[in-house]
């Protein structure tokens, strides 16, 4: 049960549970999850992200640097919850941040439609050939590039997979898609500097 907002009941013997999990007790760390997760998802992450499947993918990353970082945790007050919560808010930050680099690189694209497209097509039949020669434009970049930020790019740009599947087709987790997203846009933008394409730096960040 949750008293209020901030401060849900811990567990009977959170302590005992807490020291057992920090010295790698899976089913100690099993009802930590159960009892916290609902909690993180409802109160902490939905909240701040506005979207259940961030909010899903936030606790799992939440768990998983707290199983990590548990033979480290010191215990203090009488509940593990505000150090998850910690860590739910930092991961929840943190995509935050990611989901703005990835609005600027969208945002990146829509420019250079103008930027290899410098004129509205007057028939339906003109606007296919436009957008097949933008594709060919941007397709040129990217095979310049490194071949695993040119594939993050098509998979979760051009593409728009959800950030599950990119990370599974590239086999990585999501906080490594997420970093390996940023550092696309960064070489993304360098390529196109190099390769003469105008580029505007107000509009992708990385």
């Amino acid at each position: 049960m949750v008293r209020d907002v901030g401060r849900p009941e811990p567990l009977p013997n959170e302590r005992e549970i807490v020291e057992r999990a920090m010295k790698g007790d899976k089913r100690a760390f099993e009802r930590i999850y159960r009892h916290y997760a609902p909690i993180l998802f409802s109160y902490v992450l939905v909240p701040m992200l506005g979207d259940k499947d961030d909010a899903h993918d936030c606790v799992r990353e939440t768990f998983i640097s707290a199983n990590r970082a548990l033979p480290r945790y010191e215990w203090r007050g009488s509940s593990i919850y505000p150090w998850l919560k910690v860590l739910a808010k930092n991961k929840a930050r943190d995509l935050f941040r990611a989901s703005g680099r990835r609005q600027r690189l969208r945002g990146a694209f829509s420019h250079h439609m103008g930027v290899f497209g410098d004129r509205e097509p007057e028939t339906p039949m003109e606007e296919v050939v436009l957008r097949q020669n933008l594709r060919k434009r941007i397709d040129g970049v990217l095979d310049g590039m490194n071949p695993r930020y040119a594939r993050v790019l098509r998979l979760r740009l051009l593409e728009d997979r959800s950030r599950e599947e990119c990370a599974e087709l590239l086999e990585v987790k999501i906080g490594t898609l997420d970093v390996l997203l940023f550092r696309a846009v960064r070489a993304f933008r360098k390529a196109c500097e190099k390769s003469g394409v105008q580029f505007d730096m107000n509009e992708v960040r990385a």
